[in-house]
């Protein structure tokens, strides 16, 4: 069976799915986004995942910020104005000083050193790594900072940004008590103060009034989450939302003949790359079987048929714009089914001894997640796999992640990264069962590494050598489709973060 006979589209109608909406449209001074999921926590170091990060990227403030719309990275002014560095060891910040807390409390640098240290010395927290490389961290006043890393590091800047980067209040926090008691009001510096949050339904927030970057452009900003795309779709289409993520392709000329929407496409930090158990009690710990998967699945047909061309195939991990990309990965695709079977036959299996694989997925975490892995299932079954779909809310996937309790392969999208060398930083041993001298060489050269130059082609390499062994499998680099109200003028952001602040009115 191939491809065409696993895209099943569901043919649902927008009347079932506006049943489960009851709401009416946003009002005017309220900008509703509609998400594919739940926020995972409130927490900005404890949670790893970009959809959540959007979210709190409106109550939280980076040190920094990420700048993409030049086609490159550039770091820009966030709540520091400027920082410096003579050696790339030895840094200097200094901060705004007309920033508030939500509570009213002054920010001040010994709140970026409660940050810093914190998730240095919480193990427990999903961005614990986050500052790795801060040796020491000094704030002799309220609006400087000194930081030492343990060696060179070119990247300090890229800790500043994206999950766990969010500046937090060093006495409110510990006035709270801990963790458990602060996350139930969290305070930030952003735009929009948080008011309540309905677990698997909404996060609502409010205008901060003394917000340091101007008045905010929304009085009210509610993030809903919505994990039937057939819904999603409706309550754009009926004003229910303003703007709606993962949109799937087949829905975009709907979008654009309907008066008062469209649908926007765009790049992404993204890939899609199945992530796979290589240990030896595995089916998948051969690496003739993990080769076999690689070359069974005809990434062309899948970008053209079941994202209609909004992506591109690839066997790596990080799109041109990032720096480290690998393009021989992208060149060298191969899709090979009657080797793919000579590697089973190889690997002891045949027609009556067919090899089992379990591939969980998300379904609607990324533009269609489940309709990818039943194809790439589909391949599978061609060459000679009983292959297994598992399909499982977004937060049981996530449990599932942390618990280290997927099977043999499982469908993953590496998002909001700023530079390829952040491979380096992943947890191979613990979630692929695998570790390579060479690779373990290479994530300790590129600590040390002289130059822009040799830092990129030591991620390269990396690269290579994940992709060799097969512990991902590389399938491609998705685009975004949005679907957004014509009462709202937004046109995406690479890192997929939906601040409200890059949202306005026509």
């Amino acid at each position: 069976m191939g491809i065409s006979g696993l895209l099943r589209w569901p043919a649902l109608a927008i009347a079932a799915a506006l049943s489960f909406s009851g709401l009416q449209a946003s009002s005017a001074e309220t900008l509703t986004i509609a998400q594919g999921n739940d926020i995972l926590s409130l927490d900005p170091a404890n949670h790893g995942n970009n959809s959540t990060e959007s979210a709190l990227v409106n109550i939280y403030d980076y040190l920094v910020n990420k700048d993409f719309s030049q086609g490159q990275l550039r770091f820009t002014p966030r709540l520091a104005v400027s920082w410096s560095s003579d050696d790339n060891i030895h840094w200097t910040f200094k901060l705004r000083d007309d920033v508030y807390w939500h509570n009213g409390d002054k920010f001040t640098a010994q709140d970026v050193k409660f940050t810093i240290e914190r998730s240095q010395q919480d193990k427990k927290l999903i961005s614990s790594a986050k500052f790795r490389r801060i040796k020491t961290v000094e704030a002799p006043d309220e609006t400087t900072l000194r930081i030492e890393t343990d060696g060179p590091d070119t990247l300090l800047l890229h800790a500043f940004v994206g999950n766990g980067a969010g500046i937090l209040p060093k006495a409110a926090f510990e006035k709270a008590g801990g963790r458990e008691e602060f996350f139930k009001q969290p305070v930030g510096t952003g735009p929009y103060v948080f008011k309540r949050w309905v677990k698997s339904d909404r996060l609502v927030l409010a205008k901060n009034p003394r917000w340091w970057g101007g008045t905010p452009k929304w009085d009210d900003v509610v993030i809903r989450s919505i994990p039937e795309t057939t819904t999603r779709v409706a309550e754009l289409l009926t004003g229910g939302v303003d703007i709606a993520v993962n949109i799937p392709p087949e829905d975009i000329a709907r979008l654009n003949d309907n008066k008062g929407t469209r649908a926007i496409t765009f790049d992404i930090a993204r890939n899609l790359a199945l992530h796979v158990r290589t240990g030896k009690d595995r089916v998948t710990g051969d690496p003739r079987v993990r080769e076999a998967i690689d070359l069974a699945i005809d990434r062309d047909a899948i970008v053209k048929q079941v994202l209609e061309g909004h992506g591109a195939p690839t066997r790596g991990f990080f799109p041109p714009a990032i720096p480290g990309f690998a393009p021989e990965l992208s060149r060298a695709i191969r899709f090979d089914p009657e080797r793919a079977k000579a590697l089973l036959r190889e690997a002891g299996f045949s027609d009556s001894k067919r090899p089992a694989l379990k591939i969980s997925t998300p379904s609607g975490r990324y533009v269609k997640d489940r309709e990818i892995v039943e194809a790439v299932a589909g391949y599978l079954e061609d060459v000679g796999f009983r292959a297994q779909v598992e399909v499982l809310d977004w937060t049981v996937y996530n449990n599932k992640l942390v618990g280290d309790g997927f099977g043999e392969i499982y469908l993953w999208g590496m998002g909001s990264y700023t530079d390829a060398s952040t491979l380096f930083v992943d947890n191979f041993k613990r979630h692929y069962e695998w570790s390579d001298p060479a690779f373990d060489a290479l994530a300790a050269s590129v600590r040390q590494a002289k130059s822009e130059a040799e830092r990129i082609a030591i991620s390269q390499k990396g690269q290579e050598i994940v992709a060799d062994q097969r512990v991902r499998i590389g399938l491609l680099f998705p685009q975004s489709i949005y679907g957004v109200s014509d009462r709202v003028v937004y046109n995406g952001r690479f890192d997929e973060m939906i601040a409200a602040e890059d949202v306005s009115r026509p």
